[in-house]
C-alpha cells in the first residue's frame, strides 16, 4: 500500500522510491506539442554525466544526502519565487525553457539517482523560475530517462510499476490543464518539499553511518599524520559530508599538536575550498548571470568586489559556521580569486588550529574551551540579530 501511494506522490516526491522516476516519464505526453531542442539536450545530457558518475562509476546511494540536497533546492526555489514576483529575475513569467533551464532539470533528476529527489523537486525549480507548467512537466520528464534507465539495471522491475506509469500518465494531464501561474505552482511544491519529515528518519537512521565514517577518517589520519589529515580535510571539502571541523578536533584528539592541525588541515580545506570556488564559477556563476536582472547583479559583484574578501576572512574565522556554502557563493559571484584565496588562508588555519586545541583538550577530559567557544558563538548570533533588526526599524 505504501508503494502504491508513492506513486501518487510522485510531483512531490515524500518517497524515494523507483516510482519517482517511472512515474515522470509519462510526461513525455505533453512533448508530442514540441519543446525547445536545446532545453531538451541540456537536460538530458546533464542527467545523463550525473547519474553515470554516481551511479554508474562511484555507486554512491545516500537518500539522506538527497534528502538534504532536495531540501537546499527547494529553498532555491523558493527564492526564485520571491525574486521573480519581486522583479528581480531576468526571465519572465510562463516562458518556454531554454538549455539553462534544461541544465537545471538535469542537475535535479541526476542527483535524484543518489536515492532521494526526482521529477518534483526538477518541476519545483522550474515552475519557481517561470517556466510554463506544461512545459516543465516536458522537460523534467525528459531529465528522468537517465536515472529511470539506471534503476532498471540495478532493480528488478515489478508489476506495480504499470501502476506507477498509470498514476503518472494521469498527474501529467492533470498538472497540463492546471489553471495556475507557474510561480504559485513553484512555490507550493517547494514549500511542500521543504515539509517533507521523510529525510529527517533518513538522517536519525544513517547517524550510526556517518559516525562510522567518521572513525574511518579519524583512522586514516592516525595512520598517516600529517599528509592524512591534508588528504582527509580536501575530500571532506569535495565529497563528504562529514563536517570539516569534526576532523579537525579528531586530529587533535588523536594526538597531532594544534600547530599541525592548524597547518596541514587548514591547507587541506584551503585547496578544498579551491576546487568548490572553481565549480561554482564554471556553473554557478552562468546561473546567477542568466536569472538574476543584470543591474541587480552588477551590484552584487561591485559589493563583493569591494567587501567579499573581509566577507569569506569572518565566515571562514567563526567557528562551526560551514565553510563549503562559502566557497561556492564566492565562485558564483565570480569573486576576485587571489582575494579568496588569501582571505581563506589567513582565516581557516587559526580556525584549524583552534579546533586542533579543542580536541586535545576534550583528549584530556576538559571541556571548558568547547563550551566557552558555543556560548560565545551563541551570544555573537543573538547580539547581531538584534542590531540587525534595529538597524531594519530604524530604516523604516
Amino acid at each position: 500500500m505504501l508503494e502504491y501511494a508513492a506513486g501518487l506522490l510522485e510531483w512531490i516526491p515524500i518517497w524515494p522510491l523507483p516510482s519517482g522516476h517511472i512515474a515522470g516519464i509519462s510526461g513525455m505526453y505533453l512533448a508530442r506539442e514540441g519543446l525547445e531542442p536545446k532545453a531538451a539536450a541540456s537536460a538530458l545530457l546533464t542527467s545523463s554525466l550525473l547519474t553515470i558518475l554516481l551511479r554508474g562509476w562511484l555507486n554512491y546511494v545516500d537518500p539522506t544526502i538527497g534528502g538534504l540536497i532536495v531540501a537546499g533546492l527547494s529553498f532555491i526555489g523558493l527564492l526564485a519565487v520571491i525574486f521573480l514576483r519581486w522583479g528581480l529575475l531576468a526571465v519572465e513569467e510562463g516562458r518556454e525553457p531554454d538549455a539553462m533551464d534544461g541544465f537545471v532539470s538535469g542537475f535535479a533528476q541526476g542527483v535524484s539517482s543518489i536515492g532521494f529527489g526526482g521529477s518534483g523537486l526538477s518541476l519545483a525549480l522550474l515552475t519557481s523560475s517561470g517556466v510554463s507548467i506544461r512545459r516543465a512537466i516536458a522537460i523534467s520528464s525528459i531529465a528522468s530517462l537517465p536515472p529511470v534507465i539506471a534503476q532498471l539495471t540495478t532493480e528488478s522491475p515489478s508489476p506495480l510499476w504499470a501502476l506507477y506509469l498509470l498514476e503518472g500518465f494521469l498527474i501529467v494531464i492533470l498538472l497540463g490543464k492546471l489553471n495556475m501561474r507557474p510561480s504559485s505552482f513553484g512555490f507550493l511544491t517547494s514549500l511542500a518539499l521543504l515539509g517533507n519529515v521523510y529525510q529527517i528518519r533518513f538522517i536519525g537512521e544513517h547517524l550510526r553511518h556517518y559516525q562510522a565514517v567518521a572513525e574511518q577518517i579519524s583512522s586514516f589520519v592516525k595512520k598517516y599524520g600529517a599528509i592524512g589529515l591534508f588528504t582527509a580535510m580536501v575530500l571532506q571539502a569535495v565529497i563528504s559530508p562529514i563536517p570539516a571541523d569534526a576532523i579537525l578536533v579528531a586530529a587533535g584528539a588523536l594526538g597531532m599538536s594544534p600547530i599541525e592541525v592548524g597547518i596541514y588541515g587548514g591547507m587541506g580545506i584551503a585547496v578544498g575550498s579551491i576546487i568548490n570556488y572553481f565549480i561554482a564559477r564554471a556553473v554557478g556563476k552562468r546561473i546567477l548571470e542568466y536569472y538574476i536582472r543584470e543591474d541587480l547583479l552588477r551590484k552584487v559583484y561591485l559589493w563583493f568586489d569591494r567587501w567579499g574578501g573581509w566577507l569569506v576572512f569572518i565566515t571562514r574565522l567563526i567557528p562551526f559556521l560551514p565553510l563549503d556554502v562559502t566557497s561556492y557563493v564566492a565562485g558564483a559571484v565570480g569573486m576576485n580569486f587571489f582575494v579568496f584565496v588569501l582571505a581563506n588562508v589567513l582565516a581557516i588555519v587559526p580556525r584549524a588550529t583552534f579546533f586542533g586545541l579543542v580536541g586535545a583538550r576534550l583528549a584530556e577530559g576538559d571541556w571548558t574551551l568547547l563550551v566557552i567557544s558555543v556560548v560565545m558563538l551563541l551570544a555573537g548570533a543573538y547580539f547581531f540579530s538584534k542590531q540587525v533588526i534595529k538597524g531594519g526599524e530604524a530604516s523604516e
